[in-house]
């Protein structure tokens, strides 16, 4: 089960909440979809499950966040995270950049697209590829994230 959050904006204490759901509903990796806010972030990310990050737009620090990511042992994926997850190709970007979205989206290598960025949750498919969104940790209406079983293709939205 993958806990996928993102655009937590600085927020820890609502991540180490998302964080304990996420260890409840069965997630065995936490997956943080950019728009970190800062290190103590990671902080919380890397306390519990398994975990890593992509960077989102408004990550400034990038060396800064994956060095301190890399020491509190959450796993940096860069811009573009590729990963296979319970026998599914997985890919994980922000989504801020519309001609990444498109270019993985027209190849069609992958079961998931999973992105932040927009302040909406998303669920739609296109070709092969599901796309999700789990809405905003922070500057959406409500704070959400989402558990993924990737092999059942279930989704359980978690309003926080």
């Amino acid at each position: 089960m993958l806990g996928v959050l993102s655009n937590s904006g600085g927020r820890a204490e609502t991540v180490s909440a998302a964080v304990g759901v996420f260890r409840a509903g069965g997630a065995d990796y936490i997956l943080h979809l950019g728009d970190i806010g800062g290190r103590h972030v990671l902080e919380a990310l890397g306390s519990a499950i398994p975990s890593g990050f992509v960077w989102g737009d408004r990550d400034g620090d990038r060396m800064g966040l994956m060095r301190y990511g890399h020491s509190a042992g959450v796993e940096c994926l860069g811009v573009i995270g590729d990963f296979e997850y319970a026998g599914k190709r997985v890919v994980a970007v922000h989504g801020d950049d519309r001609k990444i979205l498109r270019k993985l989206l027209d190849e069609q290598q992958h079961d998931y697209l999973l992105c932040g960025h927009e302040m909406n949750v998303e669920d739609y498919t296109v070709g092969r590829t599901r796309v999700l969104n789990p809405g905003p940790l922070h500057g959406g209406a409500t704070p959400s994230a989402m558990l993924l079983d990737p092999a059942s293709g279930k989704i359980k939205l978690l309003p926080l």
